[in-house]
């Protein structure tokens, strides 16, 4: 088997990213740590960063969406979240890296700082209604993120494997991974334009 410097699953909010790392470091033959967009950007940023124009920011739409919004304090943030990413793997651990690529911007960025790096890039897909049901039963998210994010998180290249997690669980999802990660990882450092139609 061969396996990636990092695992990276994008998907929106909800979408079951975070149970699927878990049992990806149970069941894959070597460690990986898991590095996620909500362990470092909340948790992590100067109070003032947030709900702030200056950081970031939910800004609701007319029809209940949620928009995430960052100002520079929000870009620096994710910029120091993918460079965090990387010297981790510089320093011999692999990664499972959770996040939602919410802007184009994201994945530019992230393909610039994992440049050289064996990554393989699964889309983690889930049905908007399925979405909304897990949001409305988490404490930890604002209603309209899910919403926000179903249409454009996927919108921006290919992926090396897509999964659904609406009626699949966690397990199952796992399993696809583990078994799709003899095949080549190109996909990340593909643009839109040569990616799937």
């Amino acid at each position: 088997m061969t396996l990636p410097d990092i695992i990276f699953l994008n998907g929106a909010s909800c979408a079951g990213k975070t149970s699927i790392t878990r049992g990806l470091q149970d069941q894959l033959p070597a460690p990986f740590m898991r590095l996620g967009v909500d362990d470092v950007v909340f948790p992590l940023a100067p109070p003032r960063w947030l709900g702030t124009p200056e950081g970031v920011r939910g800004t609701p739409r007319a029809d209940g969406a949620v928009v995430i919004e960052m100002g520079p304090g929000g870009w620096a943030l994710q910029r120091a979240f993918h460079r965090a990413a990387r010297a981790i793997v510089d320093s011999g651990v692999r990664l499972i890296v959770d996040e939602v690529l919410f802007d184009p911007g994201l994945l530019l960025d992230w393909r610039d700082v994992l440049a050289g790096l064996d990554v393989m890039f699964v889309g983690v897909h889930c049905d908007l209604e399925e979405l909304e049901a897990r949001e409305r039963a988490r404490p930890d998210r604002a209603n309209g993120q899910c919403r926000a994010q179903v249409d454009v998180v996927h919108s921006h290249g290919p992926y090396d494997l897509e999964i659904d997690t609406t009626t699949t669980p966690a397990s199952a999802c796992v399993r696809q991974i583990i078994a799709a990660l003899d095949a080549p990882g190109a996909a990340f450092f593909r643009p839109a334009s040569s990616g799937r139609s």
